[in-house]
């Protein structure tokens, strides 16, 4: 059941931000909004840190963990941020990065991957898929999970496929908040349900596919990439997956799949 506070934030963007979601994306005006911070979203706890990390790999991290942390832990969280694959980086989700940290009671690396349309598809899935390895190198005894939301959230679904296709050890979880996995918005409660849906219009929603470089592919091709979650991960937690993507992607067995409330 969602919490008061949940409900206020719903109607609060029901009334601000959807009618945005009819308009054409403007990209500047989304990463100027996302760019200066507020310095509330940034503060840190105490007990906790953050810290950024550049990798010889080129690749860029926020680091959110217990300071000190006083003992090891048997868990890695690598953090996919979301924004359609367009905006947003670790600093717009310092809050969550926290928060993971504290309940996994982990490390909890926010990856900065590159945004389309200045780097399309498939970068983000490159970079999520180079992360999962560094990770696995620098944390060889601990289990990986899997975590982001919206794009974020589809992007982890994407490198868990990858990381068994390619034989390495799957992450030990995954979870997913409402998941962007549909880039081609097939799903039919992305209509059904547009008058309860708070931020983005189905025609906002396929302009970011588009923006990302993905390509709408034949529905034939669709439904086989459906067919691909087997075996991605021990669990699978999805917070307000889109009904119709939920249904599809997590028939097939393999993984024990939880949905939150209001899927």
């Amino acid at each position: 059941m969602l919490s008061w506070q949940a409900m206020l934030l719903n109607g609060f963007f029901r009334l601000t931000m959807k009618r945005h979601g009819k308009k054409p994306i403007d990209l500047e005006r989304l990463r100027a909004m996302t760019k200066n911070t507020p310095r509330r979203a940034l503060a840190v706890p105490p007990g906790y840190k953050v810290e950024n990390l550049h990798t010889d790999q080129g690749l860029e991290f926020d680091i959110a963990d217990q300071a000190p942390r006083t003992h090891s832990s048997p868990t890695v969280v690598l953090y996919l941020h979301g924004g359609g694959y367009i905006f947003g980086s670790p600093k717009t989700h310092r809050q969550v990065l926290l928060a993971m940290a504290k309940a996994f009671d982990a490390p909890v690396y926010g990856l900065d991957y590159r945004l389309a349309p200045e780097h399309p598809f498939p970068a983000a899935v490159e970079d999520a898929a180079k992360a999962y390895r560094w990770l696995g190198t620098q944390y060889p005894q601990a289990s990986i999970v899997l975590a982001g939301d919206s794009a974020g959230a589809g992007l982890a679904i994407a490198t868990a496929i990858g990381v068994r296709d390619s034989g390495l050890p799957r992450p030990s979880a995954i979870v997913a908040f409402s998941p962007y996995a549909d880039l081609a918005v097939t799903g039919a409660s992305v209509e059904s349900n547009a008058k309860l849906r708070h931020v983005h219009a189905s025609r906002h929603s396929r302009g970011g596919g588009a923006l990302s470089g993905r390509r709408r592919c034949p529905r034939p091709a669709r439904l086989a990439a459906l067919r691909r979650f087997q075996g991605i991960a021990a669990h699978v937690v999805v917070r307000k997956p889109p009904r119709d993507l939920a249904r599809r992607y997590f028939a097939a067995r393999g993984a024990r799949f939880r949905s939150g409330c209001g899927s």
